[in-house]
């Protein structure tokens, strides 16, 4: 088969058939395996019937409803009515009770400094964008030394109570900041070797989960589906240049 810019192949019928379901051009050239002469999609009998096919099936899909539209544009044009209504009647009500709303915040907000002696956030300190006087900065948002970053990392995967792999996910965002010329450190390399030692079970398991169901990569980049690296996949990247590669295994556990 000939793409319009190199020959592929070669390939089964089946093959072809099945790209012709997925959109492969009319205006592709064929050849049967053994011959010289390049044809048309439409010379071959099985590719005709399966052209035929998907364009009786593309007018079905185009069937118009009783208005001029398809089903498909008046169900999506009843959708969007609906979301604009909604907006609509959302801003109205937030207009009627907008200020009950925000008086009951307050008294909320009073009560709790009445039990608790907490200062109340006020509405000046959102709009300048700075915390009252008292409030207490989140410690994730404190400047941390490399030394501070891997005792904490440290603490995290030697806790005994803690799930392994958020374990290790919070040992990584402490210590991927850490400068090159800091991970050098002695106590900043024993908490990197430590957070690879706990990484490392958790990793080599990911990566036979993944290969289970590890795909192709095309020549374009593309990651069809349904597509594994094992396996016929010779139909797989017909429309994108070719089948390039298998998918990379993961490197890194994945972090949520």
């Amino acid at each position: 088969m000939h793409d319009g810019r190199k020959p592929l192949g070669p390939m089964s019928e089946e093959a072809v058939i099945w790209a012709i379901k997925r959109g492969l051009p009319s205006s592709t050239q064929v050849r049967v395996q053994g011959q010289a002469r390049w044809m048309a999609l439409d010379d071959h009998p099985p590719f005709a019937d399966e052209l035929v096919a998907r364009t009786s099936g593309r007018k079905k899909k185009s069937a118009k409803g009783p208005l001029g539209y398809t089903w498909q544009e008046i169900f999506a044009l009843m959708v969007a009515v609906g979301a604009v209504a909604g907006v609509v009647i959302g801003i109205g009500w937030l207009e009627e009770n907008w200020h009950a709303m925000r008086q009951g915040l307050e008294a909320r907000g009073q009560e709790v400094h009445r039990r608790t002696g907490l200062p109340v956030f006020e509405e000046e300190h959102i709009v300048q964008g700075e915390a009252p006087s008292g409030a207490v900065v989140p410690a994730s948002d404190t400047p941390r030394s490399p030394a501070s970053r891997a005792r904490m990392a440290s603490a995290a995967l030697n806790d005994a109570g803690a799930d392994p792999r958020e374990a290790v996910c919070r040992a990584r965002a402490l210590l991927d900041p850490i400068l090159d010329a800091d991970r050098r450190k002695p106590e900043v390399e024993r908490a990197f070797s430590l957070m690879w030692s706990k990484e490392m079970p958790l990793l080599r398991q990911e990566q036979a989960d993944f290969e289970k169901r590890r795909g192709v990569v095309c020549g374009d980049g593309t990651r069809p589906r349904g597509c594994p690296c094992r396996g016929a996949h010779e139909s797989c990247c017909v429309l994108h240049g070719g089948v390039a590669s298998c998918e990379p295994p993961p490197t890194r556990i994945r972090c949520f």
